[in-house]
């Protein structure tokens, strides 16, 4: 899997959790699927908001079962939205904008940061979120187990 050291601070990179940019994140899945025969694709997104701005971070996680999790992920900070739940929305719709480019590498398994428990606020929109994501054809999964967004995309946020 080709990767080259930089500090970009380009939107759109991807890099390696060791720091490593992505140079191609197509070429980068393809390689490492072909190393990992039955390896499976997660994607999920999260945000953190600070002052005026939030960080988004969307990540993909590799997983090949029985020996671990390969990532690669992107930041991005804007402007916060005026409302929490758009700025949850942008969680989702960042995930699945990025899995409908790699539909075609393989099933691809979109992780919302969003709670199944009624009495969280993300709760409201997590129907919604589940049948958006799997109306576009993925499998979809939220909070408690969604770990690609809640775990793998939330430590890229901090």
């Amino acid at each position: 899997m080709k990767t080259v050291n930089g500090n970009s601070r380009n939107n759109h990179v991807f890099r390696t959790s060791g720091g490593s940019v992505v140079e191609d994140l197509r070429q980068y899945i393809i390689d490492w699927m072909a190393e990992h025969n039955g390896g499976e694709i997660y994607i999920g997104s999260d945000s953190q908001v600070r002052g005026d701005r939030v960080k988004y971070s969307t990540v993909v996680c590799l997983w090949d079962v029985g020996h671990g999790v390969w990532e690669a992920y992107r930041n991005e900070e804007l402007q916060n939205p005026k409302d929490r739940y758009t700025r949850l929305w942008n969680e989702v719709t960042r995930s699945v904008e990025l899995a409908d480019e790699l539909k075609d590498l393989g099933e691809i398994h979109v992780h919302m940061d969003y709670n199944s428990n009624p009495k969280y606020p993300s709760y409201q929109l997590y129907d919604a979120g589940i049948g958006y994501v799997t109306g576009m054809g993925f499998n979809a999964a939220g909070k408690p187990l969604a770990w690609a967004a809640s775990s793998g995309a939330n430590r890229h946020c901090q």
